[in-house]
């Protein structure tokens, strides 16, 4: 049955004047609608991410959803947790980092908008102390300027969240040295990359762990890096007792892993990690 157009207009009037004044305003749609639930995985940490930059990147979101609920503009270095944030000072700069990540990521989400460029590079801690051990047994300048290279290649990479490649570096690739001082160069370039890379994921000082041989693999590390480390460790050892020196691109488990080429590449992440610590331990004393 059709009513006339008479009578549908004074009855849709009579429906608007019955909604209290405001009541549209005073319902707003929920913070989160929109964004939340619509892609599924953008709230969880990235894959690589350790222990301390997966608390960060959780941290970070949490910061931008009060940073959004309390009207306020997203800037991450108003969030006071990551100004100063309460961990040990080893962890600070991969919680925060990993704030930084989560805190964009919602940012975008929460605000529709990109997030901002990437911060300039963060002060490094310990950082003397560190290189003076890393350094121990590079005896020439081309073995102590790849070291310096190295060490400001892991940190653009961390920088950047690229994943940890010394191999593909431009400097590594083509080193700034004479053809007779490449091999040297090479070397030093790993051990400051592998030193750099584990202040930057928070790992513990491997100054003070004593005996190479009763190193275990961190935590963060999968089982085929685990097995690597362990192997890259054993090759250091070999090469310190057999008086050659330290360069792990002489090893060949760690040129030509056996394995499959899915599983090659972290093998010899953990390898590389695992000799040049111990090679800094070994060569420079125990």
């Amino acid at each position: 049955m059709q009513f006339p157009r008479t009578l549908l207009i004074p009855a849709f009037a009579i429906m608007v004047a019955a909604v209290p004044p405001g009541r549209a305003a005073a319902s707003p749609a929920p913070l989160d609608s929109g964004f939340y639930g619509q892609e599924g995985r953008w709230e969880e940490p990235p894959g690589e991410y350790n222990e301390a930059q997966r608390r960060g990147f959780h941290d970070g979101i949490e910061g931008a959803r009060h940073d959004r609920e309390n009207g306020r503009r997203p800037d991450v270095d108003n969030r006071e947790e990551y100004r100063d944030p309460h961990i040990e000072p080893p962890l600070r700069e991969a919680y925060r980092a990993g704030f930084r990540r989560g805190y964009e990521t919602a940012a975008a989400h929460l605000w529709g908008a990109p997030p901002p460029p990437p911060p300039p590079p963060p002060v490094y801690e310990e950082r003397h102390d560190r290189d003076d051990w890393g350094m121990r047994g590079l005896a020439s300048d081309a073995e102590r300027r790849g070291y310096h290279e190295g060490a400001e290649a892991a940190r653009r990479d961390f920088q950047f969240q690229r994943r940890p490649d010394p191999d593909d570096a431009p400097e590594f690739r083509n080193p700034p040295v004479p053809p007779e001082l490449i091999g040297e160069f090479r070397e030093g370039f790993m051990r400051g990359y592998e030193v750099a890379r584990g202040q930057l994921v928070g790992e513990p000082n491997w100054q003070e762990r004593g005996d190479p041989d009763r190193w275990q693999a961190p935590d963060r590390y999968s089982e085929m890096e685990r097995r690597g480390f362990h192997d890259g460790v054993v090759g250091a050892r070999h090469d310190f007792e057999n008086h050659r020196r330290p360069n792990v691109l002489n090893r060949e488990e760690y040129r030509d892993p056996h394995m499959a080429p899915d599983l090659a590449h972290e093998y010899r992440e953990g390898f590389r990690h695992g000799y040049e610590m111990a090679a800094a331990r070994l060569w420079g004393g125990m």
